[in-house]
């Protein structure tokens, strides 16, 4: 635990964040009468935007029969921006020549805290 806790405050900027963090919550926790509110203050939202991963892949099935022995099922994924997922549908494709294997698209974590894609490509393999 102790390593998990000290690796997440090297992070970039996460010192601001945690200081940040605790100063909302300490704001929220302030009892105010509704007298004493300022009706400028009503206006006010508050938007706090985390990068949310894909959800899991939908359950699927291969559609069809395959159109010819050199094709291969391309599996669904989950394509667009973090928060606005779009599931893609699977589909039969055929490579771009004989020696190739599908790498699927996938979502990884990176270093500065979001979500990025890793489109999807035929791999040549001898």
């Amino acid at each position: 635990m102790k390593t998990i806790t000290h690796s997440l405050l090297r992070a970039s900027g996460a010192s601001l964040r945690l200081a940040g963090g605790l100063g909302l919550l300490s704001l929220a926790a302030l009892p105010v009468s509704s007298d004493a509110a300022s009706p400028f203050l009503g206006d006010i939202q508050l938007n706090i935007s985390v990068d949310a991963p894909p959800p899991p892949p939908q359950p699927e099935v291969i559609v069809g029969v395959r159109p010819g022995p050199d094709f291969v099922w391309i599996g669904g994924y989950w394509d667009g921006t973090p928060g606005h997922y779009v599931w893609v549908a699977g589909h039969w494709d055929r490579p771009p020549h004989g020696h190739a294997d599908w790498i699927a698209p996938h979502w990884d974590w990176d270093r500065d805290g979001h979500y990025h894609m890793t489109r999807g490509e035929w791999h040549e393999t001898h």
